[in-house]
């Protein structure tokens, strides 16, 4: 169920324990729209809250970005506001008695800021928080599918946004990428879509998106499943 859909009434019925979130940025991804990395995350936690008896919390859009502030259409937050947000946003819903939150990420721009505003929503308010960076949840999958395809605004980012948006099928090879340096830093990025090695990259297609968006979903229901279950043991190894 989604929380901007429930009454208040139906919230205290269900008894709401344990809630999915997904967070993301706007900013531009070359071949896919700027909001893939709200798309994307969105579109598992929808998938997979059902599973779980998890309330879907509304989708954060803004994030942070940096390398691609140049580009048209961006919107980003600091990241002090950014942490302030996070933690105070889950901090009053712990007051309605919420006790586990995991936050599906969609933009790796966010990850440690958003990671270190998680910790401290556990120490101060006694919400036990999980942060699932998808995208590198399913690298090994996305090299083995896409080549070095895969990166901002590659095939593994546009088969999450195919698998939100069906029609979406865009032509994209990879060719006009960007490629990503040890040691080389650009503000702004030169290209807007970026891929993160020099293997051969492989053409976009329907067919190859939507068996990535199956087995990365599996991998992250399974992951998720063995965060609830640890912690409904308390974090104590078995006796």
């Amino acid at each position: 169920m989604k929380l901007l859909r429930m009454t208040t009434h139906e919230f205290v019925k269900l008894d709401v324990s344990l809630c999915f979130w997904p967070v993301g940025t706007v900013e531009a991804h070359d071949a896919g729209p700027l909001g893939t990395d709200v798309l994307a995350p969105e579109k598992l936690a929808e998938d997979l809250a059902p599973e779980f008896g998890a309330v879907l919390l509304p989708t954060l859009p803004f994030g942070l970005v940096n390398s691609l502030s140049g580009y048209p259409g961006g919107m980003w937050l600091q990241s002090e506001t950014y942490r302030s947000m996070i933690v105070e946003l889950l901090d009053s819903l712990s007051i309605s008695g919420v006790e586990r939150v995991v936050v599906f990420n969609g933009h790796g721009g966010n990850s440690k800021t958003l990671s270190e505003a998680l910790s401290e929503v556990w120490k101060s308010c006694g919400v036990k928080t999980a942060l699932v960076d998808w995208w590198v949840v399913g690298d090994d999958i996305a090299r083995e599918m896409f080549g070095s395809s895969a990166g901002h605004g590659g095939s593994d980012e546009l088969a999450l946004v195919h698998a939100a948006i069906p029609d979406f099928v865009p032509e994209w090879d990879g060719s006009g990428s960007w490629l990503d340096r040890e040691g080389v830093r650009t503000y702004p990025v030169p290209v807007c879509s970026i891929r993160y090695s020099d293997g051969e990259a492989k053409p976009f297609s329907a067919e190859a998106a939507s068996v990535y968006y199956g087995r990365l979903r599996d991998r992250v229901r399974g992951i998720v499943s063995d965060i609830l279950e640890g912690w409904s043991a308390g974090g104590r190894p078995d006796e």
